[in-house]
């Protein structure tokens, strides 16, 4: 189950990272990207912990 977690979650911050390449810099969901991308980063770090 460990191992789906990780590759959910590389997955999402792979997809995150393009988003953000592709979206304007003024999109008011930028923010909301980044919060995840960090939260995301986060889950990563605790999963191997």
């Amino acid at each position: 189950m460990k191992i789906l977690n990780f590759i959910h979650v590389m997955l999402a911050q792979a997809f995150y990272g393009w988003a953000m390449s592709e979206i304007n810099p003024m999109h008011p969901d930028v923010p909301r990207i980044m919060r995840r991308q960090i939260e995301l980063a986060d889950k990563a770090q605790r999963l191997f912990a």
